[in-house]
């Protein structure tokens, strides 16, 4: 008789328990939140190799390998969902080197066609990269790029490399041009001087076109260095024809009592990273 109850007692607790189990789940289950990681491609900077021996700073002539200068170029990459959904708010980037423990600059791209955009909502994410570095510092870079969307999916990363380099190139004198031979016979005389020089880093980083002077009796005048110009004459003292040509000229006057013999001419040219042309000798014998 026990037995028969224990057995009714547990197939009516069976049933209870099951009636109650069917009220609930049968599975518990982790959801996720849905979204898509961007897809970055199409990456591109403005710049890849950048010689500092270029770049100027404001009110310096003279370029020092301890000036702090500023790079700056235009980045662009295209962001891509794979639902095709606009869903990437943040396209971040940073400019990095092994040589520093933390970015040189980082900052974020915008897909909103104020320039350097091109086109509002295209998926192409522009922007200016600057970051300073002192001049002395050259090596190899990279610029990193990536994106986040909005549900939180991280993008692949894209690295462009960026090369700096310090490539000066010193000024080249060529074409000198004045008599060998001055007779000043009780007559001031007037000697025009004209030398070329280029730069194939531009005309524009020929810092000074000079000459030195030294007398018959080898002893330095005292007008040294003696600058030349090219400023299509506007001075009234450089005789030069044409502003801007790559021609220096000058015109030194030789009085009646200047002192017979032979002058040795000696021809500079500098830049901005101070660095020496060749030099070009000139002798001009003064007579009677």
């Amino acid at each position: 008789m026990r037995q028969l109850l224990f057995k009714i007692n547990f197939f009516l607790f069976v049933i209870i328990l099951l009636s109650i189990s069917g009220c609930e789940k049968k599975y518990i289950t982790i959801v996720d939140s849905t979204g898509y990681a961007p897809i970055l491609n199409n990456a591109i900077f403005s710049e890849s190799i950048i010689n500092t021996d270029t770049i100027n700073i404001t009110g310096q002539s003279i370029r020092s390998p301890n000036d702090l200068i500023t790079i700056r170029g235009i980045a662009k990459v295209t962001v891509l969902s794979s639902d095709n959904e606009k869903n990437v708010p943040i396209v971040g980037y940073s400019i990095t080197n092994s040589q520093f423990s933390s970015s040189l600059t980082q900052g974020v791209l915008h897909d909103d066609g104020v320039f350097p955009d091109a086109k509002a909502n295209d998926s192409v994410y522009s922007g200016y990269v600057e970051f300073q570095i002192q001049r002395v510092i050259v090596g190899s870079f990279s610029l990193n790029m990536w994106s986040e969307s909005t549900t939180g999916y991280n993008s692949n990363t894209s690295i462009l490399p960026l090369q700096i380099v310090r490539l000066n190139h010193p000024p080249v004198l060529s074409n000198l041009q004045s008599d060998s031979l001055v007779s000043i016979a009780g007559v001031d005389h007037v000697l025009q001087l004209r030398i070329t020089a280029s730069d194939s880093d531009g005309q524009s980083d020929i810092l000074k076109v000079f000459f030195n002077t030294f007398k018959p009796n080898g002893s330095p005048s005292s007008v040294n260095p003696q600058l030349m110009y090219d400023d299509g004459n506007a001075n009234q003292i450089s005789g030069d024809l044409i502003a801007g040509d790559g021609i220096y000229g000058l015109k030194i006057s030789l009085p009646t009592t200047t002192t017979i013999g032979t002058y040795r001419f000696e021809f500079y040219a500098v830049d901005r990273s101070n660095d020496t042309s060749n030099v070009l000798i000139k002798n001009i014998v003064v007579t009677n």
